[in-house]
């Protein structure tokens, strides 16, 4: 039986009838606040980003670098956890029915919350995706199961270092985008070439139809731009973080605000052009 279209499905159709790639970003929840994370992904949503990748705090974020480890250390601080960032997206949800919301984050507390539990609450929520870095579709049927369900999908991490079974699958849950990483490492490592790049996003196309998104290492407008010509779209996370940060510590929340929107504006331009 062939899967609903959810918002991430209806992002592409758009983007793709505009002639336009996909703009996304990362952020951890409740890093700094629940407050200012939410206000977070508001602006970021009024600002460019066509889908929001959610971090939900985890206290070993292995697949990440030292900027979104340390996103995760402050959120735990902050009282950030799986559930919290259900709330914090069913918040966001409440105001913005259209921007799509993929979880993403590691097995461990979706496995604790109950796979059923956590599909039930995600769909609820207003979240459309989930990413878990460190669940291969190989080792994922009983959480597919559950998605499945309730209308979510498992977006599948594609790396140089992965069998083709990892990241492609003829089930249903399994959808929205592959998540194309061109480079073995962590988040935030070293950029990998352009030659590179369009050589691991071919890959992608040979052997599944999902749209080809590529992130890690995208630390640039100039380079998202780059990036977006040989692919779907492109995932701008450690390098937005960097600078957020930066400007949180150095600025009033007015000057954040306009600064910020500055930035993710200029990387809008920067693919769009």
């Amino acid at each position: 039986m062939a899967r609903a279209r959810n918002r991430i499905d209806r992002m592409f159709s758009r983007l793709s009838a505009e002639g336009r790639s996909a703009f996304v970003t990362f952020t951890v929840a409740c890093d700094p606040s629940f407050e200012e994370s939410l206000e977070r992904m508001r602006l970021l949503a009024r600002n460019g980003i066509d889908l929001l990748e959610i971090g939900h705090p985890y206290s070993d974020p292995i697949l990440d670098g030292a900027t979104i480890q340390m996103a995760n250390r402050r959120a735990l601080a902050a009282g950030g956890n799986l559930a919290r960032t259900l709330d914090l997206c069913a918040a966001f949800r409440a105001g913005d029915d259209v921007t799509p919301i993929v979880l993403m984050g590691y097995a461990n507390p979706i496995l604790t919350m109950g796979y059923k539990a956590f599909a039930a609450r995600a769909a609820a929520a207003g979240i459309d995706g989930l990413i878990v870095a460190d669940l291969p579709l190989r080792e994922a049927e009983p959480l597919l199961t559950a998605l499945g369900r309730h209308g979510l999908v498992m977006i599948p991490l594609a790396a140089p270092s992965l069998p083709t079974g990892d990241f492609v699958s003829g089930r249903r849950e399994v959808g929205g985008f592959l998540y194309c990483i061109p480079v073995v490492g962590p988040t935030g490592g070293p950029s990998a070439s352009i030659e590179a790049i369009a050589e691991a996003v071919a890959r992608c196309r040979n052997v599944s139809p999902l749209p080809v998104m590529v992130g890690f290492g995208v630390k640039t407008p100039a380079m998202a731009a780059a990036v977006a010509d040989v692919a779907d779209g492109v995932i701008v996370a450690t390098a937005l973080i960097d600078q957020f940060e930066t400007m949180r510590r150095n600025g009033d929340e007015d000057a954040f605000r306009r600064d910020a929107a500055r930035l993710v504006a200029d990387y809008r331009q920067a693919i769009d052009n």
